[in-house]
């Protein structure tokens, strides 16, 4: 179950990169970045708070969202966005189970401006054993400077 909930906070904080799909422009600068995750029967995490710098060619909400696309294809992940709504933005990430981690499944519905954004987003993680864990992540980002 250890397992588990490691693998639940990796996901849940940085739920990934993948190059060609829809960019949702973002103003460069300095962002403060909060994750507050919740996963049933297990003990609850603390927030998480980071600041991130982004330049202008990387000034995207999915840069500040998911890990480089080399992660992510390391782990064998798939990304699938929604179609692009202004404002909005919807995708599910899998990661299939291996040897040592269990299989994930995010989905995430996020509300954006060029200056913050908020969402929620929900987990399934299952292990080989047949366990399954739900959970919840609240998301959210706002530009408090220059960098």
């Amino acid at each position: 179950m250890k397992i588990i909930s490691v693998a639940a906070a990796v996901v849940a904080l940085s739920v990934v990169a993948n190059e060609g799909r829809a960019q949702t422009a973002l103003q460069p600068g300095l962002w403060e970045v909060m994750d507050k995750t919740t996963m049933e029967g297990v003990q609850p995490m603390p927030m998480t708070s980071r600041k991130v710098c982004i330049k202008g060619g990387e000034a995207t909400l999915e840069r500040l969202l998911y890990p480089a696309p080399d992660v992510f294809a390391k782990h064998g992940c798939t990304f699938r966005p929604a179609p692009a709504q202004t404002g909005l933005f919807k995708a599910t990430t899998v990661c299939p189970a291996t040897a040592t981690l269990p299989s994930v499944t995010a989905s995430a519905e996020i509300s954006y401006k060029p200056d913050s954004y908020e969402g929620l987003g929900q987990l399934l993680i299952k292990d080989q054993a047949g366990t399954t864990l739900k959970g919840s992540s609240a998301m959210s980002g706002k530009r408090i400077g220059d960098c």
